[in-house]
């Protein structure tokens, strides 16, 4: 612990050098030219996902649409809520339901036209549907999915019990794929930030990111 406070303090320090020796070019610059020189813009700030429970006490036993509660099949809708808020927008799961209603983005309880969602929220932009939910995924196929993570966050599509023959729907927002072969995801069910296999996978049982995915939902924050 003491190393990493050291390197901390040196970094620290190199970095305050930098913006020292920044500051006193910008000064030479002004008196060697008569023009003022302005400061460097602030960094940008980093848009940190509001993450969202379906299951949240304040709206589990909200009905969202086709009779259906947030609690019990809201997982959809509350990943489109935190993927909302990387756009700044701070509607919760129920609040986002109702306006994707107005726009008859729905079909009872399923979110069947994702393509209407940019007509609530003008800041998104809708980018299409990955489906492989025919068949495991290859290799290739899930270096598509890496490609999509480079873009940003993206409404996953899991079965969170691959053992049954069934598809054990469920929607997550997946972030990054870890070195050991694991996927950083923010679960819709708790909000929790965990890994899907870390927190799904049984360990008698051939688990891999192969047996997991089987859509993506691109649903990104609209370019200026």
């Amino acid at each position: 612990m003491s190393n990493l406070v050291e390197l901390a303090q040196q970094l620290g320090g190199t970095i305050g050098a930098i913006d020292h020796a920044r500051d006193q070019a910008a000064v030479a610059l002004e008196m060697i030219t008569g023009l003022p020189v302005d400061p460097p813009p602030p960094p940008e700030p980093s848009v940190v996902m509001t993450a969202y429970s379906q299951k949240d006490p304040r709206w589990r036993n909200i009905v969202f649409a086709g009779g259906k509660t947030l609690g019990a099949a809201g997982c959809y809708v509350t990943c489109v809520a935190m993927i909302a808020s990387l756009a700044g927008y701070e509607d919760t799961p129920p609040e986002v339901a109702a306006k994707l209603r107005e726009v008859g983005a729905f079909t009872g309880a399923l979110l069947s036209y994702p393509q209407r969602i940019p007509e609530a929220y003008p800041l998104l932009r809708y980018d299409g549907t990955h489906d492989w939910s025919d068949h495991r995924l290859t290799q290739d196929e899930l270096a598509i999915v890496q490609d999509e993570l480079n873009v940003g966050p993206v409404i996953m599509e899991v079965d969170f019990v691959p053992r049954t023959s069934k598809r054990d729907q469920h929607f997550v927002v997946a972030e990054m794929f870890t070195m050991d072969g694991d996927l950083v995801i923010t679960d819709a069910i708790d909000s929790a930030d965990t890994r899907l296999l870390e927190r799904y996978a049984v360990e008698d049982d051939d688990y891999t990111l192969n047996r997991w995915i089987y859509g993506l939902r691109l649903l990104r924050v609209a370019e200026a």
